[in-house]
């Protein structure tokens, strides 16, 4: 299968492009330099915001998939930059669309659901979502409406709070490691906050099962399909670094969120890295840096 890839110098890209090598591949990116083709892999400098840089690529490689992953400016969740995505995003769609591209996966986020509790399904309604999300919902709606008219298969993957080797360092994981190994205090606000924690290989592993799925199309959760406070995260994180818990006899807690994968998992897939032993592999890569 040939497919085109947006964002796929960043975070869960990373980790996605080096287990679809039975596939051919074209990757969008700002800049080539210091980024080696191969023979399945090959990269096209270009700009989202302007579909005119990638649109002679695109219609010499002929898609028959794009993976659409590209969010640019995170974590810059203002407005403009949200604007910019949503343009973008839909500019890429109709691209896709002139070129004959039957089939995109598109990543969404977890926080379409805003302030929805306890186990999300992908048919539950949100709740006071926020401008990021409200945006993620509308380039879902817009790009669902044209693959519609356009018979071509739209995935949807609602990715939840995912972690791993490469993540930002202010995200918890990173923020946890950095205070506990330098001997700083940990400042958490809400240790009682109950989030789905998914290993980003499990991730990369479920877009791949995804695209190679013949005729399927919707919203489908990418998560663990467990809750797990923000307390037991920290304590993994000492585990891992052979450091007694840094919390003892919490309560339980419902504060929080987390996917139903019942979808997904009717589609054959399943997580595999378990919370303890992906913040171990994520704190070994910490390590070798």
């Amino acid at each position: 299968m040939k497919i085109f890839i947006t964002g796929g110098s960043g975070f869960i890209g990373k980790h996605l492009i080096p287990i679809l090598g039975q596939h051919e591949l074209l990757c969008l990116t700002r800049s080539v330099k210091d980024l080696k083709s191969g023979n399945k892999v090959q990269y096209v400098s270009g700009d989202l915001s302007n579909p005119k840089s990638y649109l002679p690529a695109l219609e010499e490689f002929k898609p028959d998939c794009c993976i659409h992953l590209a969010w640019y400016g995170l974590p810059d969740y203002s407005l403009e930059n949200n604007k910019i995505n949503l343009i973008s995003g839909i500019n890429l769609v109709e691209s896709l669309k002139k070129v004959g591209c039957k089939k995109i996966f598109a990543v969404g986020s977890c926080w379409e659901y805003g302030n929805a509790k306890n186990s999300l399904s992908e048919s539950d309604s949100p709740i006071a979502p926020g401008v990021f999300a409200a945006f993620k919902t509308s380039l879902h709606m817009i790009s669902n409406s044209i693959c519609h008219e356009n018979s071509i298969n739209l995935t949807w993957g609602r990715v939840f709070f995912v972690y791993g080797p490469g993540q930002r360092q202010n995200s918890l994981i990173p923020s946890c490691y950095n205070s506990l190994k330098n001997g700083v205090e940990l400042k958490i606000n809400n240790p009682l906050a109950v989030n789905d924690f998914i290993y980003v290989s499990d991730v990369a592993d479920a877009i791949r099962h995804l695209i190679e799925l013949d005729n399927i199309s919707g919203a489908y959760n990418i998560g663990s399909g467990q809750g797990k406070a923000v307390w037991e995260v920290v304590n993994c994180v000492a585990s891992a670094l052979n450091l007694p818990p840094i919390y003892e006899n919490m309560p339980s807690s419902n504060e929080g969120n987390w996917a139903n994968i019942n979808s997904i998992s009717e589609c054959g897939w399943m997580p595999e890295v378990s919370l303890e032993a992906g913040i171990f592999n994520t704190v070994k890569a910490f390590e070798a840096i």
